[in-house]
């Protein structure tokens, strides 16, 4: 798992329990039936605790942890590891185990970790817990606390529990499908990220309740308690699997249904729910940018949005030449998500980070988010440790509570009705290797790959090109194998050039719209 990319965005068990466990914390009344209504309630206590908060002072700095591990480097950090034998649930009957964080490297924050089972406690921390490298000394650590969890299940096998959804600095999480690598992280939420007047804040997740799962559950509930100095929230994640665990398939997603409540201490620039973030270096656009072997270098390829009116956008995902934000008006959205389309290990011809087993993610509503905007931020950066892609939803409503719930479905998520879809796309200057000196920065030559069953059997079509900031020309579109390639020229008027383009029969459009922003000056 990697753990390192996140401060670019952000410079911003049975043993476990008897040794591990303080005095229930919680009221010890008759507990609920179930998992699912156990943690209803406690989503419940935690979102009153939430609104208790508004009337007392922000989240304080959490206690620093020692020298010798805020000076820490990455992998001396993941030196540190949780004792597998002391999981939590192991040896048990179920499907279920968790393991904790240590804290350190950029995980400073102390979060309260809580189990829920036939009573309530919080785990106390024990570094007899971890196993250390040389030049750590547990005896530093006591009382520490923990910086997250990370809950197992028999994902791809039933030998062996997967790791398969980890809680790890400021309200970051991640997931991924059968058969997968962690690519991509989601967010609690986002506040004021990309504007150009202020900072972004970033709350944090401060304590975490996991409730015990039943022994024949394929789903485990766990709350989140999240607090920043703008916000109060609570968030309840059931987690679960795509044709269950008892009943593997060769693929199938993983899904997060999250209910929040999440309260304004004062007004913000913008609140950003179900927030995704990710990484992309370069792509087909610029192919070995950068002097680097490999053809592509990238978690994400493409964000999709889904209209309340049916209309599908794919737009292809840029390291630009500068830091860019992109809205796109969806009123109350079917969906949006960051993709990895490109499942072929040729594009990648990477053995170590396998990015063409970098899962996808969609966001559904599961209730009314209204009126608003996906926002997409596309950061300029040469490295691919940094997280340099955020996209997330911003509601025209400002209110001081909200109220939602969403899924996210994580692996390989059809994003597609059948329909044609942008498979491919590529950027340069239009006869660059016959004629190099016959075109200047502004003219640009787009080439887009189709597929789709909707384009099956189809003899011939049309192409609609729409652009906003230049003029499109040699518009032509032909058949290539078993896709439709659609070729046209672009000359620029404007530093930013916004693009369109589908195909269509007559008045039938065929499939998606590919939206795309060209900077020129980004040619090379």
């Amino acid at each position: 798992m990697s753990l390192g990319r996140r401060p670019f965005l952000r410079r911003v068990g049975a043993a476990l329990l008897a040794s591990a466990c303080a005095p229930a914390t919680f009221p010890t009344h008759a507990r609920a039936s179930t998992p699912a209504a156990r943690a209803e309630e406690i989503f419940a206590a935690a979102a009153a605790r939430a609104r208790r908060r508004l009337r007392r002072a922000p989240i304080a700095p959490s206690p620093e942890v020692p020298p010798e591990l805020r000076g820490i480097s990455y992998d001396l950090y993941r030196q540190i590891r949780f004792r597998p034998e002391r999981s939590l649930w192991r040896g048990e009957p179920g499907h279920f185990e968790a393991q904790l964080f240590h804290r350190g490297f950029y995980y400073g924050r102390d979060v309260e970790v809580h189990v829920h089972d036939d009573a309530s406690r919080r785990l106390t921390f024990d570094p007899a817990l971890f196993e250390y490298p040389e030049g750590l000394d547990p005896a530093r650590f006591a009382g520490l606390g923990f910086a997250g969890l990370r809950v197992h299940a028999p994902l791809n096998t039933p030998a062996y529990r997967d790791e398969v959804l980890v809680f790890l600095g400021a309200t970051y999480f991640r997931s991924l499908g059968r058969g997968q690598a962690y690519g991509l992280s989601g967010r609690c939420l986002a506040i004021d990220t990309g504007l150009p007047d202020r900072p972004e804040e970033f709350p944090e997740i401060v304590a975490l309740h996991l409730v015990r799962p039943r022994p024949d559950d394929e789903a485990l509930h766990l709350v989140a308690e999240v607090r920043g100095p703008s916000v109060e929230g609570a968030f309840h994640f059931t987690l679960s699997f795509e044709g269950g665990l008892a009943r593997r398939r060769d693929a199938g997603s993983t899904l997060l249904e999250i209910d929040a409540e999440v309260h304004l201490r004062r007004p913000v620039g913008a609140l950003g729910l179900a927030p995704l973030t990710s990484m992309f270096l370069f792509g087909e656009e610029a192919a070995g940018r950068f002097d680097d072997f490999r053809p592509e270098v990238h978690d994400s390829d493409g964000l999709v949005l889904h209209a309340a009116n049916g209309e599908r956008i794919f737009r292809p995902l840029r390291n630009p030449p500068r830091t860019t934000m992109s809205s796109f008006r969806l009123d109350q959205p079917r969906g949006f998500g960051l993709v990895q389309r490109d499942r072929d290990f040729a594009s990648y011809q990477d053995t170590e980070s396998h990015y063409e087993r970098r899962p996808s993610a969609f966001v559904t509503p599961l209730s009314d988010f209204g009126g608003g905007e996906v926002r997409l931020l596309e950061i300029a950066t040469r490295l691919e440790t940094d997280d340099n892609i955020g996209a997330l939803f911003v509601p025209d409503a400002r209110e001081r509570r909200y109220r939602y719930r969403y899924r996210v479905e994580l692996g390989e998520v059809p994003t597609t009705d059948g329909g044609a879809h942008v498979v491919a796309m590529r950027l340069g200057r239009p006869e660059a290797t016959v004629r190099p000196d016959a075109h200047g920065p502004a003219d640009g030559l787009f080439v887009i790959d189709w597929a789709g069953a909707s384009l099956e059997g189809v003899d011939a079509l049309d192409a609609r090109v729409d652009v906003a900031g230049g003029a499109a020309h040699d518009v032509r579109t032909e058949r290539v194998g078993r896709t439709w390639r659609l070729a046209f020229r672009v000359r620029a008027e404007a530093p930013d050039v916004e693009l369109r383009a589908f195909l269509h029969r007559g008045d039938r459009a065929l499939g998606e719209t590919l939206a795309y922003l060209w900077q020129p000056e980004g040619l090379s």
